[in-house]
């Protein structure tokens, strides 16, 4: 199972995008994995392709129908409030958007693909960086 940040379905899904490329590349060779990605990803994925235009909103709704999209609801609240006391605690507090993405990749026992490296302080999260500069 892969968890994809947001970044991670930009980049694939936008040939425009600097690192399509690598994004393409890096999940062909993962094709058997299943695909989660967090209710917060999904949103801006969805929020940027409504205000591009419907042919690229209607593309990320077909990307992400091939996913299992992780809603939050309670537990998935109190993770991500449990995560971000500890990252606080440890001097190394992600954004609350951050903290929303990692959380339940580590419930799931993801790794989560992402450019972002602000995600490698979270200790106990699997970050798979696609880009070409570090994945």
């Amino acid at each position: 199972m892969i968890c994809l940040d947001s970044s991670f379905v930009v980049d694939f899904l936008d040939p425009e995008q600097e690192h399509h490329d690598d994004a393409v590349s890096w999940l062909r060779s993962r094709s058997e994995e299943p695909l989660v990605v967090p209710v917060i990803c999904a949103f801006e994925v969805l929020r940027g392709t409504a205000r591009a235009g419907e042919d690229r909103f209607e593309r990320a709704v077909g990307f992400l129908r091939t996913t299992t999209v992780l809603e939050l609801g309670l537990q998935g609240a109190i993770s991500a409030g449990d995560l971000d006391g500890r990252l606080h605690s440890a001097g190394a507090p992600l954004s609350a958007r951050d903290t929303l993405v990692a959380a339940p990749a580590l419930e799931v026992g993801a790794p989560l693909a992402t450019r972002d490296r602000n995600f490698q302080a979270v200790p106990e999260l699997s970050v798979a960086l696609y880009d070409a500069d570090g994945g």
